[in-house]
């Protein structure tokens, strides 16, 4: 087996580890590099938690993959690549009769780690491990779901801004700075479906690295979904359902997990969230420029109206 690379996972009191917390999922983060686990913590040192653990994630860091380690773990398809370049190897553990908690043995290049280095590893294992974790709690439903969003908290309810990558996510985030809102994250958001109490979505701060320094665990109501688009004018377009619909199932992270299975059920999930949520809340397009005052003077707008429709 690949006993001779991997992470040990017998909770040895040679690693050190960290709690994290996503939504109402405790991942613990076990590593045998305490520089880099040093990092982690302090970089989700607002998710740090001592909740009872759902999945684990064992971290074995090597200065460079081995031939050998690479051809083993190739004749078993634990591999996630990015093009040509091997990103992790890993090993999936099923732990079901110890309280369903599940572990990922995983090997990585130490440059992965680095703060300058633009692919963010923990980026891809941690939404990973939290559908993996879903997949026995929320077997029945549709749980929590993960979306690429900046969310910006402001007059106690939370506007969520989403688009794929270079639409302008941490840019909104920038324009806001600290004046016109709290931003909670640039780069991924947690959105809940309501529950017996409220009908209102509930959108929390994720463990995810953007590109602003901002990474808050806190939670609030979501009021509107806004679908960026950069453009040479500042201006709001309400969306109708439809097309709400299919713009915004393109930016919910899909429940992979480790073996790549049920692609089906999948987007099953995907289709029926997206539905939920274009069903409850109000969605726009953003077409933005880099001229603070007319962004902000139109969220402003949009937030009356938005009230009055309410009342």
């Amino acid at each position: 087996m690949l006993s001779h690379w991997r992470a040990d996972s017998t909770g040895n009191s040679s690693s050190s580890k960290i709690q994290l917390q996503i939504g109402d999922v405790c991942c613990s983060v076990t590593c045998d590099d305490e520089e880099v686990l040093g990092n982690l913590g302090q970089l989700y040192f607002d998710f740090l938690s001592d909740q009872p653990v759902d999945f684990s994630i064992d971290l074995h860091i090597v200065q460079r993959f081995s031939s050998h380690c690479i051809a083993e773990a190739s004749s078993l398809g634990n591999i996630i690549r990015s093009g040509s370049n091997i990103l992790v190897a890993y090993w999936l553990t099923d732990n079901e009769s110890a309280n369903q908690n599940h572990t990922v043995s995983c090997t990585l290049e130490r440059h992965q780690f680095n703060p300058h280095f633009d692919f963010k590893i923990m980026n891809l294992l941690l939404p990973l491990s939290y559908y993996e974790a879903c997949r026995t709690r929320y077997s029945n439903g549709c749980g929590p779901m993960l979306v690429h969003s900046c969310g910006i908290i402001r007059h106690g309810r939370l506007m969520m801004f989403s688009g794929p990558s270079d639409t302008g996510k941490t840019t909104i985030a920038k324009l806001c700075g600290n004046e016109h809102g709290q931003v909670i994250n640039d780069e991924m958001l947690l959105v809940s479906g309501p529950d017996k109490d409220s009908d209102a979505l509930m959108v929390q701060g994720v463990p995810i690295i953007g590109g602003v320094a901002q990474r808050l665990n806190v939670s609030a109501p979501l009021a509107c979904v806004l679908l960026l688009k950069q453009s040479d004018r500042t201006a709001l377009n309400r969306l109708n359902r439809t097309e709400a619909y299919l713009q915004f199932m393109r930016q919910v992270i899909a429940p992979r997990d480790f073996e790549g299975r049920t692609k089906r059920a999948m987007l099953s999930q995907v289709a029926e969230f997206s539905d939920m949520v274009t069903n409850v809340v109000p969605f726009y397009e953003l077409e933005f420029t880099l001229n603070q005052r007319a962004l902000w003077k139109t969220i402003n707008k949009l937030e009356k109206s938005l009230g009055r429709e309410g009342s």
